[in-house]
């Protein structure tokens, strides 16, 4: 997996922050992007992404007991676990010129 310099990292939440609020489909299940994290997975910077529709979890308090009911939330790092990338699900969740620009930031 790769790493990315302080200097990446500021430059790829600034590419990301404005796309808060975006929505997409990915692989049959509507996201939306929540929060971009300067500290996500594996200590690199990262997303969160909100499942959207209908079913939405249990929340419980510190001792089980049944509160509300709220979308699931899941954090992802920037980048491909496997290749030298963007995280597969940001590829298909980001619009091309974005992706475009942070795969540039990649190639420095």
């Amino acid at each position: 997996m790769a790493t990315l310099t302080t200097e990446q990292s500021s430059r790829m939440i600034d590419l990301l922050a404005p796309l808060i609020g975006i929505q997409g489909e990915v692989d049959g299940c509507m996201v939306e992007l929540i929060e971009v994290l300067d500290e996500g997975p594996r200590g690199v910077p990262g997303v969160a992404l909100m499942t959207m529709g209908a079913e939405r979890r249990i929340q419980t308090n510190q001792y089980g007991n049944p509160l509300c009911r709220h979308s699931e939330v899941r954090t992802l790092s920037l980048l491909s676990e496997v290749e030298h990338d963007l995280h597969p699900v940001l590829r298909q969740l980001l619009p091309e010129s974005v992706v475009a620009d942070m795969r540039a930031l990649l190639a420095d």
